[in-house]
């Protein structure tokens, strides 16, 4: 008797869990990237970039901002790729204080 209430018991949990529904929640945007950043950067070669584009970071890659550049920030430290491959971020000094600086990013194709 004992081994039909365990058996009837098992059997319903078996079921229960078989049944029940799996956990489906929507992916949550990642609020630290990547993201698309490409409306942020300008080609070292364009000369929009020492004059109406001086505000934004420069590129130096094969694909300039024809591609699309996503970029990952977390506590400070943002990290870039253009297709899949890593830019490589140098800071450019462009005044005496240690927070002024404009970035430069390289495509690294390794």
């Amino acid at each position: 008797m004992l081994k039909k209430i365990l058996a009837t018991a098992a059997l319903t949990i078996g079921g229960a869990l078989l049944l029940a529904p799996t956990a489906s929640a929507a992916p949550e945007d990642n609020p630290f990237g990547p993201q698309d950043w490409t409306d942020h950067f300008v080609s070292a070669f364009d000369p929009a970039a020492y004059s109406s584009a001086s505000d934004r970071s420069l590129i130096i890659s094969p694909f300039g901002t024809s591609q699309q550049i996503d970029c990952s920030s977390f506590h400070a430290r943002t990290w870039c790729t253009q297709n899949g491959r890593g830019l490589t971020q140098i800071r450019i000094p462009t005044g005496s204080s240690e927070w002024d600086y404009r970035t430069l990013f390289v495509y690294n194709p390794f």
